[in-house]
This record gives structure tokens, sequence and C-alpha cells, in this order.
């Protein structure tokens, strides 16, 4: 029986570099098994020491490895996105068949193209005024499921026979609330050329026909299996796990900062029901990950950004702007955010560890800038006396958009702590341990000093 399950959790709002995590993890572990939960436009980047990169979305970190992957029934599952990441690891990795290392939870959501228009039009309703979306319709599909779920498809709809028809509904389904938003917008003068095209694509019999046709080939490649597969055959198996989550804590459904938020609730709480259901009794490793910086790609509450240090802290950085998601923003490492996340998981003590990565862009830059508090703050709806940010009770009306606001005009004290050229890994993972550890009251369990799974140093 599987012993150990490692759930690796973003304690931001995504991009903290949870791939080269669970990679390492799982290498360094021998891992028989991902474990997948979240959503299929995650963008996990796993760079290995036999030179393979690569961003993961469905597939996961340790598939160089050949350590399959398993899609829960916590996934909302883009079938359309598994046919195209399958050809990617094919053609540049020669990996002969995918879907071989690949199993699926029957019950998991689907999210399909059409969703994705949904996405985009909706996004650009906002105008100047994002929220900020990957666009993959993960987050629309499943607020579809919450409104409409009578017209929600999971994987083992794939292989039914009425499976165009399900979709034309779907499509209907769409364009009944979508177009009436189209129609009452103003969009910016630069998107009504893309407003036209996914308005476009809604009415297209064709498109969906394709979406029709490209779901039934991955539901004839794709091993479905049944709800007590993970319990019965996965868990079953002698050794580790580990769970590899989408999104970040600060995009939590209720506890993130409206309207830049999930639809999906992104706590490990939520997490370690996979196992509860699954009937798992073995030891759980809680790791939380944070960049040794702060970083936002898109719309949202980031209070230490600098322009000024983009440079500096993202060379070569494989994320880039686009209109759905936005800009990519980084600034000094903000401990009261990390200390914020840390408590709507239930605090400290709901981890065992941290992994803090890309310092060796800190090392490099020889200069650590971090704000382990506010000089100015207002509305004690969001402030408590010292300081730190309220945790809102989820029982209580939804407030968080009070925080973006309150967020938005505080005044970060940031310091700088020079790094010597000749410090060598061992002592800076001695500084970062000491530096997050009187932040956040968890012990540091890895320091990533590169991008392979060598430069992760593991204590």
């Amino acid at each position: 029986m599987t012993s150990k399950v490692y759930i690796v959790t973003d304690l931001g709002p995504g991009d903290g570099g949870k791939g080269g995590v669970v990679h390492a993890v799982a290498k360094s572990q021998r891992a028989h098994t991902i474990i997948k939960r979240g959503g299929a436009q995650g963008s996990h980047g796993v760079h290995t020491s036999r030179g393979e990169t690569f961003a993961f979305s469905q597939w996961g970190c340790g598939t160089f490895d050949g350590i399959p992957t398993h899609l829960s029934e916590q996934m909302i599952v883009s079938p359309e996105g598994l046919l195209n990441e399958s050809d990617q690891l094919r053609r540049q990795f020669g990996i002969d068949n995918p879907f071989a290392m690949l199993s699926v939870d029957r019950r998991a959501l689907v999210a399909t193209p059409l969703h994705g228009v949904a996405s985009h039009l909706l996004e650009l309703s906002r105008g100047s005024n994002p929220r900020g979306t990957i666009g993959a319709g993960v987050g629309q599909a499943y607020r579809d499921d919450l409104r409409y779920p009578e017209l929600t498809l999971r994987m083992k709809d794939l292989k039914n026979p009425n499976l165009r028809e399900q979709l034309y509904e779907i499509r209907e389904n769409i364009r009944n609330y979508i177009l009436p938003v189209v129609n009452l917008s103003r969009f910016l003068p630069g998107d009504r050329e893309l407003v036209n095209q996914e308005v476009a694509l809604l009415q297209d019999d064709g498109f969906v026909e394709n979406v029709a046709e490209r779901f039934a080939e991955a539901a004839s490649l794709t091993h479905i299996v049944e709800p007590d597969y993970l319990g019965s055959t996965i868990l079953a198996r002698p050794g580790c796990a580990v769970i590899e989550t989408s999104h970040g804590v600060l995009t939590d459904n209720v506890h993130g900062f409206a309207p830049h938020t999930s639809a999906i609730r992104t706590l490990p709480r939520f997490t370690r029901q996979i196992l509860d259901r699954a009937g798992y009794e073995g030891q759980v490793v809680n790791l939380g990950v944070t960049r040794a910086y702060a970083i936002r790609h898109g719309a949202g509450p980031l209070p230490t950004t600098d322009p000024t240090l983009a440079e500096q802290l993202l060379p070569g950085s494989h994320k880039q702007d686009n209109r759905w998601q936005g800009e990519v923003r980084v600034g000094a490492l903000d401990g009261v955010l990390l200390r914020y996340a840390v408590r709507v998981c239930g605090g400290a003590q709901a981890f065992d560890g941290l992994a803090v990565t890309w310092f060796d862009q800190i090392k490099k830059n020889r200069e650590w800038l971090t704000a382990d508090s506010y000089r100015t703050y207002s509305d004690d709806r969001v402030f408590a006396s010292n300081g730190e940010l309220r945790v809102i009770p989820e029982t209580t009306e939804h407030q968080q958009g009070h925080f973006t606001t309150a967020l938005g005009s505080v005044e970060p004290h940031i310091e700088s702590l020079k790094i010597a050229p000749e410090i060598g890994n061992d002592a800076l993972y001695g500084i970062c341990a000491e530096k997050l550890e009187a932040m956040t009251d968890i012990p540091v369990r890895m320091v990533s000093f590169g991008p392979t799974e060598r430069d992760k140093l593991m204590k």
C-alpha cells in the first residue's frame, strides 16, 4: 500500500514554480503516480537534468521520468488539450503513446472550447477592468456546472452516442447567456475584431462538429476509470504518490481577492478530500510553494509590484503577456500575503514544509528584497490592528472585494539583504530558511537554485 502522499500547494496567485517542485519531489521519492487536481489550463514548467524542457498542463510533472498521471475527480479536463499535449510530447520528446501513462476519473468535469469562447467574451466585456483568465474555459465550465447541471459534460459522457447533441445544447445555452452581454457591452476599440471572431464561432455549426469529433477521438485514447480506481489500484501500490495542484491559494474562490479569483477552491483541505474519499490512511506531507519574490500573471493585487525589477527577476521567462491573462508583474517577497495564504489554509500547522523557488535569481542579483509589513494600511474590515490581513469566515458575507481595493493603496515596508558573491548554496539555504521560517513559522524543506531537479537543495 502507498505509505506516503505529498500534496504540493502554491501559496501565491499561481506561477510559484510548482512544476519543478513536483518533478524534484517525485523523482527523489521515486513516486509511482502523479495525481492531479484543479484545471487543465495549468502550465507547470519542468526542466530536467537531461535537457528536456516542457510546460505540462494535464500530464504530470513526472512524465519524463516515466511516472504515470491520474486525473482525479477534482480535475477539470480539456479533451482538446489532451490531444494537443499528447501530440507535443510525441513529436518533441519521442514519447510514443502518452495516453498509456494516463488514467482519468469518469466523474471529472469536461471543459469544452465553447466554454473557452464564453470565457473570452466575458473577459473582453470587462474592457479596461480585467479579471484575468487563461481562456481555456475551465472556470466557465465549473460555473456552468453549478448553474446548469443538466448540461454538464463529464469524462464518462464522451463515449455517449448523443455527445454531439449534448454539445449543441451546451452551445445554445452559452449563446443564451453570452450574446445579451455582448449586445450590452462597450468593448475596447482594439477588441472589436476579437469579439466578432468569438461570436462567429458560437454561430458556426462546423465548430461544434469539430469539437464532437475531437472529443470522440480523445475518448477512444483515454483510459477512463471508475471512481474506486484511485483507492483500489493507484493507492494500493507500494511507495509514494504526489498530488499536483493547479492555481494558487490567493486565487481561491472564497479567500482570494475578488474579482481576480478562480471558480474553484484551491486550499489543501479540498485536495485532501481526494485521499479521504479513496480511503487512504497513510502519511500525508503538505508542501507549500512560494517564489523568493512576488509574482502575478494577470490582474489582481500585488502590493510590492515594481516594473523596474522585471528584467532582473524574469530573464528568459516562458510566460508571455496576452490579452486574456494580462502582464506578468514582479516585486519584493510579500510576507503579509504569504502569511495570509498560510492562515486561510489552517495556519502553519497545516504544512510540513516550504519549497522556495527561483532563489538562483536572488543569488545572481546579489540582493533579496522582502516586505514583512506594510507602512500604511486602512479599512479595519480588511486589516487587523497589527497590520495583518483578516481571514473572513466562510460562513459570513463574501467581502473579498474590499481586500482588492485596500491592497491597492498599501505601502509595503521593503528591506534589502545584500548577497555576497562568494556565498555558497548551503549558506544561502540557511539565509533563506531563517527568513522564511521567521516569516511563516514553517520549516523550509527545499530551496531551488536553478531549473533542474539537481538544482533543488532539500533538507
